[in-house]
């Protein structure tokens, strides 16, 4: 029985190592997958069509306006009416791109913020690139793990809850921020934002995440 009772919880030992194990996750991993998934009319129309959807708008904010000579109502309504024939032509409904915008506005800006929630307090491994950040009130080292090397200087940053700001012990240097590492440690929804500079100017980073650096190594 003892040897019986010695098994199991060996057993139970090795499956809670095993659960411990860091998860390897992906930076598209941690936005939340409900607030990514709705309907994006927009998505797919084109850069063609989003300028006449755009000269529309315009157009028709202009006309509201009350001190507008005839000439230019005229070339206003002329521009308005070419841009909503074009779109229908395309088979675009004018009136509920219209209609959806704000709504579709206010879902991409939640798509672009909100974190998935089954990462937080998760210990995770993640590669990417750092970018060196200054120290914090309390003498912790900082940076930054972005997704692809040249983000937030020649590229733009990523969306905040794609941004992991890394919290670094005394020990642990970031070589170049052009080279991957590979980040294992605790990850935390811990909102942040902070202005660096980053090369060639000073950069805002709007970050959903911070991550306990336990260690920071080069990917294999």
């Amino acid at each position: 029985m003892r040897f019986l009772t010695s098994v199991f919880v060996a057993a139970l030992l090795a499956a809670t190592q095993a659960s411990a194990e860091p998860e390897a996750i992906e930076f598209s991993d941690l936005a939340d997958p409900l607030a990514v998934a709705f309907e994006d009319p927009y998505a797919a129309m084109g850069v063609d069509m989003l300028n006449e959807l755009k000269l529309l708008v315009q157009s028709e904010e202009k006309l509201a306006g009350t001190d507008l000579d005839e000439e230019t109502r005229t070339r206003l309504e002329a521009r308005r009416a070419a841009a909503q024939d074009k779109l229908e032509a395309n088979g675009h409904d004018v009136d509920v791109l219209l209609e959806q915008r704000w709504d579709v506005a206010k879902k991409r800006r939640n798509a672009r913020m909100a974190q998935n929630p089954i990462f937080d307090g998760v210990e995770v491994s993640i590669s990417g690139y750092i970018i060196p950040a200054p120290q914090a009130a309390d003498g912790s080292g900082f940076g930054y793990l972005v997704p692809q090397v040249g983000m937030c200087s020649h590229l733009p940053p990523p969306p905040p809850n794609q941004l992991v700001r890394v919290r670094l012990r005394a020990d642990q240097q970031v070589e170049s921020l052009y080279l991957p590492v590979r980040v294992t440690g605790l990850l935390r929804v811990e909102p942040s934002v902070e202005t660096i500079f980053v090369l060639d100017g000073d950069t805002r980073m709007l970050s959903g995440w911070t991550l306990d650096a336990e260690i920071v190594e080069s990917p294999e």
